[in-house]
């Protein structure tokens, strides 16, 4: 009986402790050079880049649910589904892209990756550029101490997690919220 409890706790170990730990020592850096490799098809510009650009010039997508845009998002940004198909995008927001940079974010950057490679060659026609992701998404601005905004238009530090396991990547975790900070 003790052998098989002592088996089960090593196996527990394995499959429950051993990824959490993996995935904590994993940084958005690194993700990111994955992400890169898996979307070679698009541009990845950082924080620096965007903020440099005028923001008359660049429409910037939200990738992630609304509950987590509700939390916090990029001041200016639109919140976008991130299962959105090319011809509702391009009823939506096609006539809004000629002239523009079209940067998507998400958490740490894989759906805003994966719905700017989606959309890339329509936003191209668009914009002349294509599409371009946001280096680290939302969690390296904020793990920058970039400023936010609430649904409400108020500054904030708090971001959504996405789920327990991808919040590890804040490093702020008081700044983990999963509902609006009350104003």
């Amino acid at each position: 009986m003790l052998v098989t409890s002592s088996r089960f706790l090593a196996a527990f170990f394995l499959v429950a402790i051993v990824p959490t730990i993996a995935l904590a020592q994993q940084s958005l850096e690194r993700i990111h050079a994955g992400i890169v490799d898996e979307y070679n098809n698009i541009e990845h510009v950082g924080a620096g880049e965007l903020l440099a650009m005028s923001p008359s010039d660049v429409l910037l997508f939200d990738v992630r649910e609304q509950d987590e845009f509700t939390v916090s998002h990029i001041q200016g940004s639109i919140q976008v589904d991130p299962d959105i198909d090319e011809d509702a995008f391009a009823e939506r927001y096609g006539s809004n892209l000629e002239g523009k940079t079209a940067i998507f974010y998400c958490s740490v950057g894989r759906r805003s990756s994966q719905l700017a490679s989606k959309l890339d060659e329509f936003i191209q026609e668009k914009n002349g550029v294509g599409a371009a992701n946001l280096i680290g998404g939302i969690f390296q601005w904020r793990n920058e101490s970039r400023p936010l905004v609430s649904i409400n238009r108020v500054p904030t530090n708090q971001v959504h997690p996405y789920n327990w396991y991808w919040g590890r990547l804040i490093e702020d975790k008081g700044a983990i919220s999963y509902q609006p900070q009350s104003d």
